[in-house]
């Protein structure tokens, strides 16, 4: 009576302890590596900046920090564009 049940029982549980590690590991696949990370460091620091510059700066100082700002835009458009010319 008992090998009735137990034989199916360590069928179910070699079948799970095979199956397991196969489910687990399409489950999570690894993350796809960045293309460019010094391109996207890069822009996040410049939006850093130029968020401080419109945040913490007191006085345009004779348009030079509008200026500034406007150049980080220049800045991020142009790696912008550098990351869309990428083919792959």
């Amino acid at each position: 009576m008992l090998s009735k049940f137990v034989k199916p029982l360590v069928a179910l549980v070699v079948t799970a302890a095979l199956a397991i590690p196969m489910v687990m590991s399409t489950a999570t696949p690894a993350p796809a590596q960045e293309r460019h990370p010094v391109i996207r460091e890069a822009m996040r620091k410049i939006e850093g900046a130029k968020g401080d510059l419109q945040k913490y700066a007191a006085r345009d100082l004779d348009g030079h920090r509008a200026k500034a700002v406007e150049h980080l835009d220049q800045a991020l458009g142009e790696l912008k564009r550098a990351l869309e010319s990428d083919p792959n």
